[in-house]
């Protein structure tokens, strides 16, 4: 939790985080802040900023959160000649700057009703990770996504769409007038021109997400309801079908999902074909699932046939006898 000591520090010793995130605001919220630093004879909100190594134009201070509150209250129709902020002073390492920079800053800035988007935030990301990473020791995705305390999964995704989308496209998703869920799927069209047509008709309201996952996966079928041969009846209904895309992607092997529509137990089953892909499978898990009891199930080993059936029995240690079809 935060407990930034207030202080009144002289406007010259502070900058900008580079990597703190940077929501849109409207001239008219703008005005309103301005208006709200008037009142109240400084920021509209909390400022918070931390400790850092003297820059060369003498700067000692970073803000990580309220930046645009600061902006306000330095107005030339607010404050312009103030010399000095009254703000909070935290004193934490580059893992904590990152996650108040960006993370909290978005709650902040959400709480505050601010526009932000996962764009914004996703720049902000790319900018933290290039900031601290270092020639000895570079900053992974999954490094950032501790930090921010978010799966690595949904850190990812985030930085796809700042990647993936071409101008147009993210101009859509940061203006809201598409949601990231379409975003997402628009990053499998390879053709920058039909991506932007494809996002123009989404911007509409002319499809749903499953219709604009088959323009842009021309040959998917998605799954037909169909009973399960396991245990009590289970249906897979066909809004599944995203999901078991999202699993297949973030871990890398054919997924499928079922569910019992009454009493919504079911399974899911995820595939490998070797044991180092079954660790490569086990430690991305252990990555990303907290609540441990929740990995519960049955392991099945399958074999093709008799040869492979008893190479498995006796790799196993069920039987020694090489004789055994």
């Amino acid at each position: 939790m935060l407990a930034p000591a207030i202080q009144n520090v002289n406007r010259g010793l502070l900058k900008r985080a580079p990597y703190a995130i940077s929501p849109e605001i409207p001239e008219a919220q703008h005005n309103a802040l301005i208006d709200h630093a008037v009142e109240l004879g400084g920021p509209p909100g909390p400022v918070i900023a931390r400790e850092i190594p003297t820059t060369a134009e003498g700067q000692t201070l970073e803000v990580l959160v309220g930046w645009e509150r600061l902006e306000a209250f330095t107005h030339k129709d607010a404050f312009p000649r103030a010399t000095s902020v009254p703000l909070g002073s935290i004193d934490c390492n580059s893992a904590d700057a990152a996650y108040y920079a960006i993370e909290y800053a978005s709650l902040d800035q959400k709480a505050a009703g601010l526009i932000t988007s996962p764009l914004l935030y996703a720049t902000a990301a790319q900018a933290a990770i290039d900031h601290f990473s270092k020639p000895e020791q570079q900053w992974s995705i999954q490094d950032l996504a501790n930090a921010l305390c978010i799966a690595r999964p949904t850190l990812s995704n985030r930085l796809r769409l700042l990647k993936g989308l071409g101008p147009q496209t993210r101009e859509l998703l940061q203006n809201g007038q598409i949601k990231p869920e379409f975003a997402k799927i628009l990053l499998a069209e390879p053709s920058i021109e039909r991506q932007q047509h494809l996002a123009t008709r989404v911007a509409r309201g002319m499809m749903s997400t499953r219709v604009l996952y088959k323009l842009v996966h021309p040959g998917y079928e998605p799954p037909q309801t169909v009973a399960q041969p396991r245990g009590k009846s289970r249906d897979r209904a066909g809004d599944l079908a995203l999901m078991e895309r999202a699993l297949a992607e973030n871990y890398g092997t054919t997924t499928q999902i079922a569910l019992d529509k009454g009493s919504h137990k079911g399974y899911v089953e995820m595939h490998f074909s070797s044991l180092s892909e079954l660790k490569g499978l086990l430690a991305k898990l252990d990555g990303q699932v907290d609540t441990d009891t929740l990995i519960k199930g049955d392991l099945t080993l399958r074999a093709d046939n008799a040869t492979q059936a008893n190479a498995l029995l006796m790799e196993l240690g069920a039987n020694t006898d090489p004789d055994l079809s």
